[in-house]
């Protein structure tokens, strides 16, 4: 005989403090108190017998074994909430997904494929643009952002940190030098959306210094400009990565800091347990999980936050 199964309850629980990250949250959803959420993790974690959260004050993030257990219940929590609430229409839905377009070229597109063989039946429909748009109540519609945290009426959480760091041509890098000091401020491309005051900081430039090179509204055309020698571009390690390691853009010196900005996944809290949302944001915290883990092997070999 298959072992008991847990109460349904402990699942529900479960899954929506993992998605909200707060059981004060997971409460308000679910018109229960925070205590008796903590009591139903704690009845989880007993049967077993697996720490799944980090508790920190009013906040609280997946341990591994919670990452892994939210991972497999996925699936058949999507399954039983369509069985429970059949769709209308039981063919193919459709995921509104809001991103920049360097976002969606740099480090979505490549890992996307894996999600759509799994899930055959949801269509995506990726729109690309700078404003984050507010999607209607009940829309099957996520955004992976950029910048600082919302409010308000969306569930906002971090998906994955970033590294800043200065990348050029080799050929660039040969003709101007490792120094930072030393490299013309007409040379130094700028991100209108980026602050750089940080790395220059770590880089041991003056308070003062200004980048005065081309100046661009899209990290991915940025990188473009440096990969083409016309400068070296300050731009983000999650965009940078695939001409990294292509041999294509490399390293202008040894400074790499912590953005001050953090990459989001941002919903309504009225869309966030729709089966295709769901099924979505289940895959893409663990597409973030993969690559800190890459982030962190990178940390491992620079000395990050320092010149």
């Amino acid at each position: 005989m298959q072992g008991k199964l847990p109460p349904l309850f402990t699942l529900q629980a479960f899954e929506a403090a993992s998605r909200l990250g707060s059981f004060s949250k997971a409460a308000d959803e679910l018109s229960l108190t925070p205590g008796a959420i903590s009591r139903q993790i704690r009845q989880l974690e007993d049967w077993s017998s697996l720490t799944l959260f980090k508790r920190q004050g009013p906040k609280v993030s997946l341990t591994d074994d919670g990452a892994a257990l939210l991972t497999r219940l996925a699936g058949p929590l999507s399954a039983l909430h369509q069985a429970i609430y059949p769709p209308a229409d039981a063919a193919t839905k459709t995921l509104h997904i809001s991103t920049l377009a360097s976002i969606a070229k740099e480090w979505l597109l490549p890992r996307l494929a894996s999600f759509s063989a799994a899930h055959p039946h949801i269509r995506l429909i990726i729109d690309t643009d700078y404003a984050l748009v507010r999607p209607a109540p009940r829309v099957a519609m996520v955004a992976i952002r950029h910048g600082a945290r919302q409010s308000t009426d969306q569930i906002c959480e971090t998906l994955f940190t970033d590294r800043l760091l200065a990348v050029t041509s080799p050929e660039l890098r040969s003709r101007l030098g490792t120094d930072a000091r030393l490299w013309p401020a007409s040379m130094m491309l700028q991100h209108l959306s980026l602050d750089p005051a940080q790395w220059l900081a770590a880089a041991g430039l003056p308070e003062d210094f200004s980048l005065q090179g081309q100046a661009y509204n899209d990290a991915d055309v940025l990188l473009e400009a440096a990969q083409r020698s016309q400068g070296i571009a300050l731009g983000r390690l999650s965009i940078a990565w695939r001409r990294l390691q292509a041999g294509s853009l490399i390293l202008a010196n040894n400074t790499i800091c912590p953005s001050s900005r953090d990459n989001l996944l941002v919903l309504r809290e009225d869309s966030a347990a729709l089966p295709e949302v769901l099924a979505f944001t289940t895959w893409l915290r663990e597409q973030a999980r993969l690559w800190q883990m890459e982030m962190d092997k990178f940390d491992s070999m620079h000395q990050v936050g320092q010149g």
